[in-house]
């Protein structure tokens, strides 16, 4: 007869949990040093920026990986890992799809409409996308991939499925507002210009210049820009006369 003893199946229970912490932090160690790929653009000096900036960062988090629901915690989960991933994977997709059909058109860029150091920056990018963080991101995601394949059952279940939900939720089109909720492309743009809307005297200011930007079908009523504001504990001070608004290319 077979006896396994009390002590044996905790410490195999112990050796589990711990393997499965060290396997996810080498995932998430990994998946960070995708960052040395990315065009290094900081939109977010975190040492620095308001509290709200913090939640609207987390807002465009949410929308992009909806599947890792990043609202309820940050805790390093199989589930979670694997739906971030597959997430970025799904951009990382579409965004090269549409980057070869854009390449494709005989006008891809209005050279009168931008200066020259804009075009380079442009073009800078895009190889650095293209041609470092891609690549990157796809030997990442296969050896996240496989090595999940070693893990307890439960957890490899866990993050087969997560990665498999996530992949399937590609962008439909090129804009922001294809990914992600309704509100993605404000807090996109609230986001990369946060200290011009940090200067803005109200709500009202914000929405005006959300309409200038996005047109009055994409911004929708002041009300909403006001619960935009509230879910992200952006308050301003008293209406009073706007400040002077600074030109600031669309989204797109």
């Amino acid at each position: 007869m077979i006896q396994i003893s009390q002590v044996a199946v905790e410490e195999l229970e112990f050796g589990q949990v711990k393997s499965q912490e060290e396997w996810l932090s080498r995932l998430a160690e990994g998946y960070i040093k995708l960052e040395s790929c990315m065009p290094k653009i900081n939109f977010v000096p975190h040492e620095t920026c308001p509290k709200w900036v913090e939640n609207v960062e987390r807002e465009v988090g949410a929308s992009m990986f909806p599947a890792a629901k990043l609202k309820e915690g940050f805790k390093l989960t199989a589930w979670r890992l694997a739906a971030i991933i597959g997430h970025q994977c799904a951009i990382s997709v579409w965004f090269m799809e549409w980057l070869i059909q854009e390449l494709k058109k005989p006008h891809f860029l209005d050279k009168t409409k931008v200066t020259p150091d804009q075009l380079q920056k442009a073009e800078e990018m895009c190889n650095k996308m293209a041609n470092d963080w891609y690549p990157a991101l796809r030997r990442f995601a296969k050896r996240a991939l496989c090595s999940c394949v070693d893990q307890p059952y439960e957890d490899t279940k866990e993050f087969l499925l997560s990665y498999a939900s996530a992949f399937a939720q590609k962008p439909c089109g090129p804009r922001a507002s294809n990914m992600g909720n309704s509100a993605f492309e404000i807090h996109c743009f609230m986001l990369i210009h946060w200290q011009f809307v940090e200067r803005l005297n109200s709500a009202h200011d914000l929405h005006q210049v959300l309409v200038k930007v996005f047109g009055p079908y994409r911004t929708g009523n002041l009300k909403r820009t006001e619960k935009i504001c509230q879910r992200i504990d952006l308050h301003y001070r008293k209406p009073g006369r706007p400040p002077k608004v600074e030109k600031i290319q669309t989204l797109g």
